[in-house]
């Protein structure tokens, strides 16, 4: 099995300290490692290898030269499934459309014959470049103006579709977003850090601590995606088969979403998406899409008592308890 590690941030920063409990991880994870950042925002700077990362003098040097720096980074540990140990191999993949150069790593295996991409053509033999490959071929016949909700479900789809081959856990960039899925293969998780920094913080992997206030700005904000746990803080499993975006080191949200989890939040006891929406003066129509997309994401709950479906506009709902306090610092940093 490989592993991934994902990093969004709202300003361009080092990554030492969680990559270094990251890149630990190819004790086990012998077949090859990479990383892969945006410097300029919009191409990339892609290192990778087919050699252990803890036996490596070059991620040896990018830990403590702290070079791994920008908002969006994706890095992987390989163990090997399909495709011979080779650079050609290796991950994260790069390629170009509409002007930007897209990353991508993959976790699990796929079975099966997956269909041949038309465009994009991988120049390795893993399944993972070949999704990839037939991914972006969807994105480029979406068109160059393709908006963001578009291309999140294009490439949930293609992501649920793939999932039926077996393992299809993905992180995927253009340099401004950060796709991240979780095919209920293995496990996913991801922890955001919103100021106030406080506290000491330990690696999972190695006898290594930082304290938080010291190390991060006050107004840095980023969020941290790996296979499993990396920190001794507590993490977020992903939503099974759903698509999250991250943006600027936050979740992607619309304004109309962050109203109505605030208003939930809010709230002392369940509340209905009919009251919702009267007390918001949204329309039950747009509530109830945007309550859908905040409880496939995990965010909110329906309540286990309703006798209605979700969609319903008696249907009740209240923020996931795990979640409360990650949810109170994002409404308070973003001042909603």
């Amino acid at each position: 099995m490989c592993e991934l590690f994902g990093f969004s941030c709202n300003r361009s920063i080092s990554i030492g300290f969680s990559w270094r409990g990251f890149l630990a991880r190819g004790r086990v994870h012998r077949d090859g490692w990479g990383v892969a950042f945006y410097p300029d925002g919009r191409s990339i700077c892609l290192i990778k290898e087919p050699n252990p990362s803890v036996n490596s003098t070059m991620a040896s040097f990018l830990k403590s030269a702290n070079f791994v720096r920008g908002k969006i980074v994706i890095s992987h540990v390989r163990w090997a499934s399909k495709g011979e140990v080779a650079y050609r191999n290796t991950h994260p993949f790069v390629r170009e459309l509409f002007g930007r150069e897209w990353v991508f790593a993959h976790n699990g295996t796929l079975i099966g014959k997956l269909p041949n991409p038309r465009f994009y053509e991988p120049i390795g033999e893993t399944d993972s470049e070949k999704a990839f490959c037939l991914i972006l071929d969807r994105l480029r016949e979406l068109g160059r103006g393709a908006s963001i909700y578009e291309r999140v479900k294009c490439i949930e789809g293609a992501a649920n579709e793939f999932a039926g081959y077996g393992g299809f856990n993905f992180l995927m960039s253009d340099g401004e977003h950060l796709y991240a899925f979780w095919s209920g293969y293995s496990s996913l998780y991801y922890i955001i850090r919103v100021p106030p920094h406080m506290g000491v913080v330990k690696l999972l992997d190695e006898d290594f601590e930082v304290d938080l206030s010291e190390l991060k700005a006050e107004d840095e904000v980023a969020t941290i995606i790996a296979t499993r746990e990396l920190t001794s803080e507590a993490w977020i499993r992903f939503p099974e088969r759903r698509l999250m975006v991250f943006k600027d080191g936050l979740p992607y949200l619309s304004r109309e979403q962050l109203t109505i989890l605030k208003y939930v939040r809010s709230s002392s006891h369940r509340v209905s998406i009919r009251s919702i929406s009267n007390g918001l003066g949204i329309s039950i129509e747009e509530t109830t899409v945007n309550i859908l997309e905040l409880k496939k994401m995990g965010m909110l709950k329906q309540d286990g008592r309703d006798r209605v479906p979700a969609n319903h506009p008696d249907a009740t709902f209240y923020t996931n308890p795990d979640l409360r306090s990650t949810i109170d610092r994002i409404l308070n940093y973003l001042k909603i």
